[in-house]
C-alpha cells in the first residue's frame, strides 16, 4: 500500500464511531500483521518492492500508539525481526 493509501485506511478505522477502541486496535493490528508479512516476503524475494512497507508499519505503529495500544510483539524482539 502507498503511504497515502494506508493513511486513509487508518483514518477511516480510527474515526469510525461504530467501532470501539478495542475493535480499532484489532483492525490496526491485523493491518500491521499483513504489512509485516509483506515486508518478510519482500526480504525473501528480489521481485517484491518493499519501499512503502516500512512506511506502512510506521503509520500503523503511530496509530496504535495514539490509541494506547502496545504494538510490540514477540516477533519484534526476536533474532528474526525485520
Amino acid at each position: 500500500m502507498a503511504p497515502q493509501d494506508i493513511s486513509d485506511v487508518i483514518a477511516k478505522i480510527v474515526e469510525d464511531p461504530a467501532l470501539s477502541k478495542p475493535e480499532k486496535v484489532i483492525e490496526l493490528e491485523r493491518l500491521r500483521q499483513n504489512a509485516r508479512a509483506e515486508m518478510r516476503a519482500a526480504s525473501e524475494s528480489a521481485m517484491v518492492d518493499d519501499a512503502d512497507t516500512g512506511d506502512d508499519l510506521k503509520h500503523l505503529d503511530l496509530a496504535l500508539e495514539a490509541l494506547g495500544a502496545d504494538s510490540a510483539s514477540i516477533e519484534d524482539s526476536g533474532a528474526a525481526t525485520l
